[in-house]
């Protein structure tokens, strides 16, 4: 979809070439940066010690990042049978908020192409009322990390730093899952496409 929008962009004459270069070279980074996720599986691993057991699990980004909370609270509920919902970060105070407790984990994406400083506002928020948070966080937002209970790292890769966030989620799920002994290959009530005509 980047390439497709690079493409589009520059035919169109919306985007320079400059830009669609940096576009370019982030995509081209990006299997390195998911690969660095995939290697951090084992600090992924020990947040569902902790969090696991949470009444509900929320997941909160803005802009490119809203579609990462809706796909991160779609796994989990899918593999681990657990409450999640997944927020654009500006809804939060439309009310969500009001369920948030200290036995609700956040998980946050706070990364470029995510307008990462105004979603931390909606993480301090959620601290106040005694809630975990979880953020997978860009190194150009370092400074974000002290605001989160566990920060998962996500390498400097522009606007594509939401799609390795998504891989943290992913993992995140899945460990809950296991933990809980659910079946991660094979969850219940499985009605897909492929599965259902």
């Amino acid at each position: 979809m980047a390439l497709l929008a690079v493409h589009v962009g520059r035919r169109r004459d919306v985007i320079s070439p400059s830009e669609a270069r940096s576009l370019l070279e982030d995509v081209r980074g990006l299997p390195g940066a998911v690969q660095q996720a995939l290697d951090a599986e084992a600090e992924v691993r020990e947040a569902p010690v902790t969090y696991a057991d949470g009444d509900a699990f929320f997941f909160l980004g803005r802009w490119l990042g809203a579609p990462v909370a809706l796909e991160g609270a779609l796994k989990l509920k899918g593999i681990s049978y657990d409450h999640a919902e997944g927020f654009p970060a500006g809804e939060l105070k439309h009310g969500p908020l009001a369920l948030v407790t200290p036995n609700t984990p956040v998980l946050a994406v706070l990364t470029a192409g995510s307008n990462a400083e105004e979603t931390l506002n909606n993480v301090k928020e959620v601290e106040s009322r005694g809630a975990p948070v979880l953020g997978a966080v860009s190194d150009d937002h370092r400074d974000a990390s002290k605001f989160v209970d566990e920060s998962f790292p996500v390498p400097e890769l522009g606007e594509m730093e939401p799609l390795v966030a998504n891989v943290y989620f992913q993992l995140f799920s899945y460990h809950v899952a296991d933990l809980k002994g659910r079946s991660i290959d094979k969850p219940r009530n499985l009605a897909k496409s492929v599965t259902v005509e």
